[in-house]
């Protein structure tokens, strides 16, 4: 089977998804051993998940193997189940859907090495996700989620939580990448707040993007006066994100023009919008 080439991997310390909390029965506190396990390690007890993000580049038909590594930082063993889910995009916004049920799904083409796993204590395990790109399929992003099985303590002695950590894989099948802008709208600054440059993007295409862009300010004149980068995010098919970027210096009243250029893909998007400070 021809393999999907994994252009970029993005690797975090930090997890792809927030942890996903829910009700459970009255959880057991850990002991003075793990307490002390933690204190002495000189660490901020914390689990983490890589890669957080893996961009894979291919066609149909195509296949890819990724190894999920998950780091526990604790003083407790945690339990994990391995399921897969597609994201796609309604109305503008991410939507996770359980494998299957969309037409040509991705998740539910993904084969763990292992449907369960238990991270020790200050250890770190592995899992093997194996998948394939259906034919025609639209889904250009899925999540493998390691889902917690175990009860967290919590501040509530009769409510237990539990986690769960993702991370997200995301797939360019062909050239159609297409990002529509909107106008450029620019915030002055007051007494309490920067100066913010923002611009909403619409992925109309039907590949994955993350645009990555700078906000120029020009005089009158066109001579640059200032510069404010915009955090790059990433935009799947029919996704619609708002890109801000503060300016902290302060401008002397005038008249001035600011503009906007996010590259992706081996592309450029330019949009520009004029301003006046008082």
């Amino acid at each position: 089977m021809n393999q999907i080439r994994i252009s970029a991997v993005c690797l975090l310390a930090l997890l792809c998804l927030p942890c996903v909390f829910a009700q459970a029965a009255p959880a057991t506190p850990p002991g003075p051993q793990n307490t002390a396990t933690q204190q002495n390690t000189g660490q901020q007890p914390s689990i983490s998940l890589s890669p957080a993000v893996v961009m894979a580049r291919g066609s149909f038909g195509q296949g890819l193997t990724q190894t999920l590594t998950l780091n526990n930082l604790t003083g407790l063993d945690f339990a994990f189940e391995l399921i897969a889910e597609d994201v796609i995009v309604r109305d503008g916004k991410r939507v996770f859907v359980t494998a299957g049920e969309t037409e040509h799904s991705i998740a539910a083409t993904a084969v763990f090495s292992q449907s369960k796993i238990v991270i020790k204590a200050h250890s770190a395990g592995s899992v093997d996700v194996r998948l394939t790109i259906p034919p025609d399929t639209k889904i250009r992003a899925m999540v493998a989620i390691f889902r917690g099985t175990d009860v967290l303590p919590s501040s509530t002695p009769s409510v237990g939580m539990t986690a769960s950590l993702g991370a997200l894989l995301t797939f360019n099948l062909t050239d159609n990448v297409k990002l529509d802008p909107d106008p450029v709208q620019v915030k002055p600054a007051n007494e309490s707040s920067n100066m913010v440059i923002s611009q909403w993007i619409t992925n109309s295409g039907t590949e994955p993007a993350v645009p990555e862009g700078v906000a120029a300010i020009l005089s009158t004149s066109g001579s640059l006066v200032g510069k404010a980068p915009f955090s790059p995010q990433r935009l799947l098919p029919g996704e619609r994100l708002e890109f801000a970027a503060e300016y902290p210096e302060q401008l002397n009243a005038g008249n001035y023009r600011v503009l906007c250029s996010f590259q992706f893909e081996g592309k450029t998007l330019t949009k520009d919008a004029t301003f006046k400070i008082q």
